[in-house]
């Protein structure tokens, strides 16, 4: 009799606190002027974006790095329910995993504070995640220190 393996999804989550309002959190996620102040993992770039916000909406992020190398990032979004929830695909510039992920990002309000949970999910490979780890934790760094 053949025997079904089930392959557990390869899957990111991280959870991050900001002090800020939740808006200004959800705002700094869909503003293309401030996408282009944090949306990289590292300060030495320029950064260009353009959001359409809504079900079926795209956005697109360039990062261009000081030594003239690029990554592009774009996809559809699939949820948006402000300021709480947003859900889109990610099709990265690195082709790490040959297929659209899917990002969704919760928004939680903690007094004066957001608590955001990202859930980066689908990837081909554990080496894929580690590295989109690295990627989200260091924009999540930079959008502190702009929040």
């Amino acid at each position: 009799m053949p025997q079904t393996q089930v392959i557990a999804p390869i899957e990111l989550i991280v959870n991050r606190t900001f002090q800020a309002p939740i808006e200004k959190v959800f705002r700094a996620w869909t503003d293309p002027n401030a996408l282009d102040r944090w949306f990289s993992p590292t300060d030495d770039v320029t950064i260009s974006s353009s959001v359409d916000l809504r079900v079926g909406g795209s956005y697109r992020i360039e990062i261009i790095k000081s030594d003239g190398t690029s990554f592009l990032t774009s996809g559809t979004y699939l949820e948006v329910q402000p300021p709480h929830r947003l859900a889109f695909t990610w099709s990265g510039g690195c082709k790490l995993d040959g297929h659209d992920t899917l990002v969704t990002i919760e928004f939680y309000s903690i007094g004066n504070a957001t608590q955001v949970t990202l859930t980066h999910q689908n990837f081909s490979s554990d080496d894929s995640r580690n590295k989109h780890e690295h990627g989200w934790n260091g924009c999540l760094d930079r959008l502190a220190k702009i929040l």
